[in-house]
């Protein structure tokens, strides 16, 4: 310390141009530093969600979300996996570190995971990655003074109002939320059930079964 408080006693024209030298340096770096209104974020956590019917929390949590948990933590750079349990549904989060490549990540952990896809309990399973970059930029409200049915105005922005936004040069996705869909409530008498000896499940199964989309032929061009 004392050397250098010597030198500087005794060179200070030198000690003024290393000063200068670095502020001028350090000017021209602040002036190039670059600057982006969306930075390129990569969020190092992936999702899982998986829905088994109207299943109770304690055995959703039994059954699928400790293994779940168990595969996942023995992933690479894994530092912590949580999960919010609720009736029939399910969502693990898996976070990584930072300088982990999330695609990687996402492939390996669909791989470990690709064995709960055929279990007959599981209703769907979805892996999803959290991805910044993709936050909607633009939000659009749809309503109408006369139609009352939100099933209309629901067809109207699927229909029309998505089909002609997907087509804007930029535009990579448009998603549809708040929206309405008919639906079919079946309520069924026990007593007539089990006279029948009929079970929930089977008409269920039933319903399912005359519930498909086939194909009704194809065009061609002649």
């Amino acid at each position: 310390m004392k050397k250098l408080t010597q030198f500087s006693v005794n060179y200070p024209v030198t000690i003024l141009m290393i000063v200068l030298g670095v502020i001028l340096l350090g000017y021209i770096s602040f002036d190039k530093l670059g600057v982006d209104l969306f930075p390129d974020l990569n969020s190092p956590r992936i999702f899982i969600e998986v829905k088994s019917g109207e299943r109770p929390p304690e055995e959703m949590e039994k059954q699928f979300v400790e293994n779940i948990e168990a595969l996942a933590i023995r992933q690479s750079d894994v530092l912590q996996v949580s999960s919010v349990t609720r009736v029939g549904t399910a969502q693990i989060t898996v976070e990584y570190a930072w300088n982990k490549d999330m695609d990687e990540a996402f492939l390996d952990l669909q791989k470990a995971l690709n064995s709960l896809t055929q279990n007959a309990d599981i209703d769907d399973i979805r892996i999803t990655q959290h991805d910044p970059n993709t936050a909607p930029v633009m939000l659009i409200a749809v309503s109408h003074n006369e139609i009352i049915d939100m099933n209309e105005i629901r067809k109207v922005a699927e229909n029309y109002i998505r089909n002609e936004l997907i087509r804007l040069e930029g535009v990579a996705e448009v998603e549809l939320s708040g929206q309405e869909e008919s639906e079919i409530i079946i309520e069924t008498d026990p007593y007539r059930l089990e006279a029948q000896g009929l079970t929930m499940d089977e008409i269920s199964n039933r319903i399912q079964n005359f519930n498909r989309n086939v194909s009704g032929g194809r065009i061609s061009e002649m």
